[in-house]
């Protein structure tokens, strides 16, 4: 009987030790991943494409996309706005909706690039989000690219019944030169979160939850000329700072 005893306690012994085993292999690849900057998913699809499959693993979800060729997926609300050499452009006050945006109701997340967003004169541009009956009525939010507000700020506001309100987030940016020169853009609108990134410096983070999804859309204001090389809305990135 003792004999018995002493091999089944060898077998249970080594099966704990190969758990063991597996599980310190299993944390090193866990690591090895981290540090160069894929998930466990990636991994799979990775694998997956060494097998044969097509997916584009990594790949940021597209929900709309312009290049700013021409105006035609725009829905201007009043104003003016004209594409010039691959940029739509304005010299006035003016409201424009991406159609393509309007078709995102589902989409409560996403992350906004614009690219390329020159200011050449005037107080500032807006960029909606998460906006509905985008007309005379919008309702939504828009941030702020204003060297009129308060010296210059890069602000957050909410539109109700097509009124804009108060500011509930403010970034004042004394000194910074607003005029001349291209600047790229990003928000990333992510449940009543907002975090908008100039030129790949985060610089705001606002929160409000009146809306929860909408379209997207540009707006200029006081006789401003500016124009836009690109602008691309995706999913939200899962890799922080990348």
């Amino acid at each position: 009987m003792k004999k018995f005893i002493a091999k089944q306690s060898t077998k249970g012994q080594g099966l704990v030790e190969y758990v063991l085993i597996a599980a310190i292999i299993i944390s090193g690849v866990l690591v090895a991943l981290e540090l160069t900057g894929y998930t466990l998913s990636e991994a799979y699809c990775r694998a997956g494409q060494a097998l044969g499959s097509t997916k584009d693993c990594g790949a940021e979800k597209i929900y709309c996309e312009d290049d700013f060729a021409s105006a035609d997926n725009w829905s201007s609300q009043y104003g003016s706005w004209t594409n010039s050499d691959g940029q739509l452009c304005t010299s006035r006050g003016a409201k424009n909706f991406s159609n393509c945006s309007q078709n995102m109701a589902n989409n409560e997340d996403y992350s906004i690039k614009l690219d390329g967003a020159q200011l050449d004169k005037g107080n500032g541009y807006g960029l909606f989000f998460r906006g509905t009956d985008m007309g005379s009525r919008t309702d939504g939010y828009i941030l702020q690219y204003d060297p009129g507000w308060r010296g210059g700020s890069i602000i957050m506001r909410k539109w109700i019944n097509g009124r804009e309100t108060r500011p509930f987030a403010i970034k004042k940016m004394p000194g910074y030169d607003w005029h001349g020169e291209p600047h790229d853009l990003q928000l990333d609108v992510e449940g009543n979160t907002f975090t908008v990134t100039l030129d790949g410096e985060e610089v705001l983070v606002g929160q409000d939850d009146t809306y929860t999804e909408g379209g997207v859309g540009l707006r200029s204001w006081n006789g401003t000329k500016v124009c836009f090389d690109n602008i691309t809305i995706g999913e939200l990135s899962t890799k922080t700072g990348e």
